[in-house]
């Protein structure tokens, strides 16, 4: 009887240890931030982490995304082109439980503006948080 019992207790253990490996979940968060001025003010911003779109941003606007800890690349595009290319991508590493702070910075090239992203400090990103709306419904327009 004990023996049974001691096997049915490191079962337990064992079974308890398994589950809560699994269920930890190895993120941290993303901050995607489009504070950009006037130019191209309706237009919607397209943000892609590791080539797939992930959101859909107009001026003043941000979106948290948890990513999995590890190294992802952001890329923009103007959504109101097809044909846009994507900005070249940005490479940030996510580690697990900290923050990322992703900003457009916009450009003046001749008679062209340019866009890219550029990640932030916390500081540098709370102001531009304040001023805009965080966006939850990232793929609707």
């Amino acid at each position: 009887m004990m023996k049974a019992f001691k096997l049915l207790a490191l079962l337990g253990f064992l079974l308890t240890g398994s589950f809560s490996a699994y269920s930890q979940t190895n993120t941290g968060k993303v901050y995607l931030i489009r504070v950009t001025g006037y130019a191209g003010l309706a237009v919607n911003y397209h943000f892609y982490i590791d080539g797939k779109l992930v959101c859909k941003q107009k001026n003043k606007s941000y979106s948290v995304h948890d990513l999995s800890v590890g190294d992802h690349t952001v890329s923009i595009t103007t959504g109101g082109l097809p044909t846009a290319k994507k900005t070249a991508p940005l490479k940030i590493t996510v580690i697990e439980g900290k923050t990322n702070y992703v900003n457009v910075v916009s450009t003046e090239a001749g008679y062209v503006n340019k866009i890219n992203c550029q990640e932030i400090t916390r500081n540098s990103a709370e102001p531009l948080l304040a001023k805009a709306k965080v966006k939850t419904n990232c793929l609707a327009k």
